[in-house]
């Protein structure tokens, strides 16, 4: 065998400390924490007085008071619902606001809620295929507003057309072009008193209720803010100041008891 000497003995303790600290320093940076985000950046589109293009609305109001309480600041952009997906998918904002669950496969969904969506439909007086329930719909010709896929929660095989507003879809009910309209109540509502429709020439029924759900972006940060989504919901869905915010824009709150 031969003799260690001292210097190499030296050289490979040098060696092994300058291993040790590389092990050491290499893993924090590698595991790639995310650090609590400051703020959160929505989209939505604009419906009647649930989130407006100022920021107020009973939508904008509960999610700010969700956030408020983890130091978290809300910015929002009001958009075309389909560009308002579009850039959550494209991880150009962090969520956007009032998904339907599971609507789309690219999102994170949170396991709360902020609200429940009564879908409506909409069909011509004196139709030979009246609404009774969602068989009704079965092989018929039946629309609804873009990318919003309620095909994924009626359970019969439609005739679907996808239309790009509430408008076009009561022209094609007059033109025979379809034979139902789904859409929901607040919206529906809008368009109504918006354009006098006379809805003495139509009948409109209930169908379901809809879960309403912020849709996270698949990113750290998204996953994040989806986080302290359901820790605070978790108690603010019991919170009366905060159900109070329902009864301030007239709604409904959407919780079982």
């Amino acid at each position: 065998m031969g003799t260690t000497t001292p210097n190499a003995i030296s050289q490979a303790r040098r060696a092994l400390l300058a291993a040790l600290a590389v092990g050491v320093a290499v893993p924090a940076p590698a595991l790639g924490r995310t650090e609590r985000p400051q703020d959160i950046s929505l989209v939505s589109d604009a419906w009647h007085d649930l989130t407006r293009k100022d920021g107020t609305g009973l939508y904008f109001e509960l999610i700010r008071a969700v956030y408020a309480r983890a130091g978290v600041q809300v910015r929002t952009q009001i958009l075309p619902y389909a560009r308002a997906v579009s850039m959550v998918r494209d991880r150009k904002a962090d969520a956007w606001v009032a998904s339907f669950l599971h609507e789309k496969d690219f999102p994170l969904y949170p396991k709360w809620h902020f609200d429940r969506n009564a879908q409506m439909v909409v069909y011509r007086a004196g139709s030979a295929h009246p609404f009774k329930d969602q068989a009704s719909l079965a092989h018929r010709k039946v629309a609804w507003l873009r990318d919003f896929g309620l095909d994924r929660y009626i359970q019969v095989p439609m005739q679907v057309t996808e239309v790009d507003t509430i408008a076009s879809a009561f022209g094609m009910l007059e033109r025979d072009r379809i034979d139902y309209f789904v859409g929901a109540r607040s919206d529906l509502a809008d368009h109504i008193r918006d354009a006098k429709v006379d809805m003495a020439r139509y009948r409109m029924e209930f169908v379901m209720h809809l879960g309403l759900f912020l849709a996270f972006a698949d990113t750290p940060r998204g996953a994040a803010l989806r986080t302290i989504w359901d820790q605070q919901m978790e108690t603010l869905h019991r919170d009366p100041a905060f159900l109070a915010i329902y009864k301030k824009y007239g709604n409904e709150v959407p919780f079982d008891k």
